[in-house]
């Protein structure tokens, strides 16, 4: 019972989540509902009646293989003989069982039977290997209620519609289920959404609360409930619905649904009731086929194939017209010239009296016999080689991760030699070229800035400007080597003698500076997790929470407890001297969540006596926050905004953080005006919440601003500063502001000193001005000619290819410029300002601005590489040529939607330089060296035919003609293609310079 009770304590969350649940509330018209396209009707607890009922609903077996066994024959058939050399083969094979042949029938057949075999099993054991995947997946054990509240152990595969199901912690949902309760009271649960749309933050679903006492087994036993929704869409964020129970009608909105795939988390069980199944769920509605991906060689290779066609063709019509003259004059005076060829046992094929029909018919006879120009081992050995060339970039020790303990894996091969003709990389930012862990480094208190450490921006601004930094930074009259022997803490590296270590309490603004610590350690949405050494770790939505928590617990006031209305802070006074902790209790009244559109998140605590005091919390960005300050809140406003620009130069993020006490009939107002926006069932209910919320975050005193740092990756500007040497151009496309995506390219080798940078932004005052008024129409039409003015005057500046110039430049777009610069009259002039430019950044970009920005570069008709690490860089991986995901931290969705998976951003200057170079040359040549020989061995049956007066016969044995390519000839080609090595790897990494093949 203990332990139950302390779950039950450890979260009850719908005052905490009061407003993020309610304005993520349902707004959809649920007068929908048996409309077209919303008419699902779902008997839970009762899954037998929809058959009685005439509803066929799929199985929940899935699977995402190509091919089934009654298809796979006819299916693959069909696609190996979609190449055209394939298909010729078969026609010839055809034609090779009349008396037209050369040779024999058998020997034409079986090295086409080989080649065909062999691609069928290889196509045959990918798609077993996809269909073991389905068999474990389906086969998976999950709870389903059999009645009398008794709850069976069931696989995935025979859960049906309506089925009522209990799902445990850290395990997946088998389907799409109605949350109906979970062991927390009010029906909270967390979930994990990573495999569904890649990110790592834990998701807050809540039950109807009708349905949310349903917490043991037995509840379940006459539990009957019809539910009415959408049908099955791919749309992940939406749902439409109402539930049937116990006589009234309860609208279901998305803070229900709970997504097949998706993991449970941080809550011990949840009870729900399936309404999507199988391919009907919305992760597998979301599955579509990736699109598919041919290397530039591929193409080519295909047009010489159709060129060495229209050469046979050309050879065996010459060698026909001469054998059907010389036929046609063979016949003289009764006197045949070639008494060899035996008219006297002659048929149509050598006949002197009929010479047409006789040329004719060598002409499909000499197709036959030059068909040793086409390479019929050709797509198989290249498979073959390919496979083997991703085995090799799989298993070099030099591009495997030690800390992740992850290598690098080709997860097609289709693309390998492309590596080697990349021209352009598009890159994400955070947790790309960033590790997106976020430690706190430095804040501005009370106007006095805090924290030594020396950013990775600000070491390359100090170069740039040839400003060394030494190993010791001096501020107020300590030295940063006194603490560098501190260990290091995940999430927290501010160095500065003044606030650790309890020393903060001999600063002039004591009070504020520890209000301050106090809003770090109280305004958030983290879960403590502490373990049996008394360790608190936490689980936070973003890296940032949880860099602010880990910043406050080091400096002395330690968040390790919440319940239901109270947050429990672990506070050491410096003034006490002693080690031991003062427990200090602040009652939860309610959380303001973050919003996109809000900026800004607040929570409204009472302290514990004697202070009693109600106070409102509150951190967001400056923009939002310096406009809500009280008269009287500004004393350090000045000083805050000079340090938040330094920070922001240093590449670093902030946020503004500031507080106000409220009294107790003004917070009884917002109180009621808040609860009557939370249960308001008009269609305004969300701007109702904000508009409450709003009303009480104003008149804030500012207590200061904190600076995260997200860290380059390891080996970040050597990688770019490589590649770029190389010639290859590197775009990053951010949703960081300019200034700090300007300084970041700086750290990481993007840009450089002396480049010229052209910056394209909507900061004129004429624009300003316009947006001021608010009329969108002349904010679109000025918006737009000034993106174009801007880019015409670039293209001004950037000398064209017949100029010579040392000069290089660098192209730097907000994302409200690129919204222009993408439109169809503009993107072109906009491609040819940004491929003349060594380096682009664009800043402030949509997901969907990264794929349509990917998708403009391939118009120049350049190989491009696109490179990200989250579901946001899913579009640009899968539109740009190769895809390269990074395995990092913000889930597996990057990874599975590309080509190539890597674990450091730093790794990609081997897999382009090293193997990128091995697989385009040893590719090329390999295709060669097969058309070479297949074109000599030809030409020696021709000159035989010509020699031998075309009379349609081999030179060679019948067994040696076909053997030639699938074995005589094979191995010494594939060996070269797998082995071939023009320079060591050392001297391709040195030799940067045109290693773009």
């Amino acid at each position: 019972m203990a332990r139950v009770r302390r779950r039950l304590e450890k979260l009850k969350l719908s005052t905490l989540y009061s407003f993020a649940l309610c304005a993520k509330g349902s707004t959809e018209d649920h007068s929908k509902i048996g409309t077209t396209g919303f008419s699902r009707v779902v008997y839970v607890n009762d899954p037998d009646r929809h058959e009685e009922e005439g509803f066929r609903y799929p199985r929940n077996e899935v699977s995402t293989t190509k091919y089934s066994l009654v298809t796979f024959v006819p299916k693959s058939l069909f696609e190996q003989f979609r190449r055209v050399a394939n298909f010729y083969f078969l026609v010839s094979g055809i034609l090779t069982l009349t008396p037209l042949a050369p040779y024999s029938a058998v020997s034409a057949l079986l090295p086409l039977s080989v080649v065909i075999t062999a691609t069928m099993l290889k196509e045959g054991v990918e798609d077993w290997r996809r269909k073991q995947q389905d068999i474990e997946l389906n086969n998976r054990i999950v709870k389903v209620h059999r009645g009398n509240g008794s709850f069976e152990e069931t696989k995935w595969k025979y859960i049906k519609i309506g089925d009522v199901i209990k799902v445990e912690k850290d395990n997946f949902f088998p389907a799409d289920l109605i949350l109906l309760s979970s062991n927390y009271p009010d029906g909270i649960c967390y979930v994990e959404t990573m495999n569904l749309d890649g990110e790592t933050n834990l998701k807050i679903k809540q039950a109807l609360e009708v349905t949310s006492d349903l917490q043991e087994d037995g509840d379940f036993t006459n539990l009957r409930q019809i539910v009415k929704c959408e049908d099955p869409n791919a749309n992940l964020y939406s749902f439409v619905g109402t539930m049937d129970y116990k006589g009234m009608q309860h609208p279901l909105s998305p803070q229900q649904l709970l997504l097949r795939d998706s993991k449970l988390r941080n809550t011990d069980y949840i009870y729900g009731a399936v309404i999507f199944t199988g391919h009907d769920t919305k992760v597998m509605q979301n599955a579509t086929e990736p699109p598919s991906k041919r290397s530039k060689i591929e193409k080519k290779m295909d047009n010489i194939i159709y060129l060495l066609l229209c050469s046979l063709l050309g050879i065996a019509l010459l060698g026909s017209v001469f054998f059907g003259i010389w036929t046609k004059a063979d016949l003289r005076n009764g006197e045949t010239k070639r008494w060899y060829l035996r008219p006297d046992d002659s048929t149509v094929f050598y006949d002197p009296k009929r010479a047409p029909l006789a040329s004719f018919c060598h002409l499909l006879t000499a197709l036959m016999l030059y068909n040793y120009f086409i390479p019929i081992s050709l797509y198989i050995s290249i498979e073959m080689v390919k496979i083997l060339q991703a085995v090799f970039i799989n298993q070099d020790i030099d591009m495997y991760d030690e800390e992740s303990d992850k290598p690098t894996h080709a997860r097609t091969s289709n693309l390998n030699e492309e590596l080697g003709q990349v021209d352009t990389i598009l890159s994400d930012k955070t947790g790309t070229l960033t590790c997106n862990m976020m430690e706190f480094i430095k804040c501005s208190i009370a106007g006095t800035a805090y924290g030594q450490s020396v950013t990775e921006v600000e070491k390359a601004m100090a170069l740039r400007k040839g400003v060394p930094l030494g190993d010791e930074i001096e501020a107020g009259g300590h030295k940063e080597k006194q603490i560098e022997e501190s260990p290091h803490v995940k999430g927290f590296n501010l160095k500065d003698p003044r606030i650790m270590d309890g020393n903060w309490i001999h600063e002039p603004n004591k009070d504020v500076i520890r209000d301050f610590f106090r809003l770090l350690a109280i305004c958030h949405t983290c879960i403590p997790e502490v373990d049996e050494t008394d360790k608190v770790s936490y689980e936070a939505e973003s890296p940032d929470e949880a860099a602010f928590v880990i910043a406050a617990r080091e400096l002395g006031f330690e968040f390790y407890k919440r319940t239901q209305t109270s947050i429990f802070i672990r506070e050491r006074d410096p003034s006490q001297n002693v080690a031991d902790y003062q427990y200090r209790k602040y009652e939860l009244l309610n959380v303001l969540e973050f919003s996109s559109s809000r900026r800004r998140m607040s929570v409204i605590v009472k302290e514990p006596e004697p202070e009693g005091r109600i106070l409102l919390f509150s951190k967001g960005a400056d923009s939002v926050m310096f406009t809500r300050l009280a008269p009287d809140g500004r004393k350090f406003e000045e000083e805050t905004k000079r340090h938040i620009n330094e920070y922001s130069d240093s590449g670093l993020r902030t946020l503004v953080l500031a507080y106000r006490v409220l009294d107790e009939k003004e917070y009884e107002n917002f109180a009621e005006k808040f609860r009557t926006a939370k249960i308001s069932g008009s269609a305004d209910r969300d701007e109702q919440i904000g508009e409450a919320a709003d009303s009480i975050e104003r008149d804030l005193i500012l207590l200061g601003a904190t600076a995260v740092e997200d860290k380059l990756q390891k080996g970040v500007p050597e990688c770019i500063d490589k590649l770029a040497q190389a010639g290859i151009k590197i775009w990053v496309l951010t949703g960081d502001k300019m200034e700090t995506a300007i300084n970041i390219g700086f750290a990481c080798s993007l840009l450089r000193q002396g480049m010229t940078q052209i910056i394209i932004a909507l900061e004129a005052p004429d624009i300003i001005a316009l947006e001021k008024n608010g009329d969108k129409d002349s904010i679109a039409k000025a918006s737009k000619q000034s993106v174009m003015g801007q880019i015409e005057d670039g293209i001004k500046q950037v000398p064209t290819l017949g100029q010579s110039s040392t000069e290089s430049f660098a192209l730097i777009i907000d994302g409200k410029s690129l919204t222009y610069a993408l439109e169809d009259d503009v993107k072109f002039k906009f491609l040819d300002l940004a491929v003349k430019c060594a380096s682009v950044i664009c800043c402030r970009s949509s997901p969907k601005q990264k794929a349509l920005v990917t998708r403009l570069v391939k118009h120049s008709d350049k190989v491009t590489l696109a490179i990200g690490d989250g579901a946001n860089d899913v579009g640009m991986l899968q539109e740009a040529d190769i895809g390269v995901g990074i395995s990092g931290v913000e889930g597996m969705q990057a990874v599975m939607a590309s080509d190539i998976a890597i674990a450091q951003f730093r790794f990609l200057e081997r897999l382009l330089l090293v193997h990128g170079h091995w697989c385009y040359r040893r590719i090329s040549v390999m295709i060669c060296y097969f058309f070479y020989k297949n074109v000599t061995f030809g030409v020696t049956i021709f000159l035989y035919e010509a020699f031998a007066s075309f009379s349609g016969k081999p030179a060679y044995n019948d067994w040696f003609l076909s053997l030639y390519n699938v074995f005589f000839t094979s191995l010494p080609v594939i060996a070269l293609g797998v082995f071939d090595q023009d320079v060591s790897s050392r001297l391709c990494l040195q030799q940067r310079e045109g290693q773009k093949a």
